[in-house]
């Protein structure tokens, strides 16, 4: 009888530390403290969602000592974008993505193929889900986030997305060939 209550603990502790991830809420009026790295220079900056519907979402950016803006997402690049923003930031502005342009988040497109295919197409490259090592694996205040780990075909960006239907956040991208690494640092 030990030896099954001992097992039994066993089993219990070993399935709870495997669902040991959090998932943090991501809503309107969130804000989302990020670190940047262009050129080498790492720096802070925050991103909020000023707006979240299904239909349109405004993302607001501030980069201190540089300014603040924001970007929109309608209809259509919410549902079909499969191409990030990695332009230029434009302080006093909010820019309208183009249809095919996402900012933050993945499009419903993308994330009815990583959940089907275990990948997504994403800035002209496919990226894979691999099973991250436990350096891999992101990490917010040292809590494991629930996420997906993506590597593109060649292995040289890696992509981190937070694993919400209703979100699908992105929180790490490592290897940006198109503009700035970001990493996700802390939610509000």
């Amino acid at each position: 009888m030990k030896k099954i209550l001992f097992g039994l603990s066993l089993f219990a502790a070993a399935s709870s530390f495997a669902q040991d991830k959090f998932s943090p809420a991501i809503k309107q009026g969130t804000k989302l403290n990020f670190s940047a790295m262009v050129n080498g220079q790492t720096f802070p900056c925050v991103f909020s969602l000023d707006s979240l519907t299904a239909a349109y979402v405004k993302v607001g950016w501030s980069v201190e000592g540089f300014g603040s803006g924001g970007w929109v997402m309608k209809s259509k690049s919410l549902e079909s974008g499969n191409r990030g923003f990695w332009g230029q930031p434009n302080p006093g502005t909010v820019e309208d993505m183009a249809d095919d342009q996402v900012v933050m988040l993945f499009s419903k497109a993308q994330w009815d193929m990583l959940q089907k295919d275990k990948k997504i197409n994403f800035d002209q490259q496919t990226y894979t889900v691999k099973t991250p090592t436990e350096q891999q694996e992101f990490k917010i205040s040292g809590k494991t986030v629930d996420a997906y780990y993506l590597e593109s075909s060649n292995g040289s960006t890696h992509l981190w997305i937070l694993n919400n239907a209703a979100t699908p956040l992105l929180l790490k991208i490592e290897g940006n060939t198109l503009g700035a690494d970001l990493t996700l640092n802390s939610v509000e």
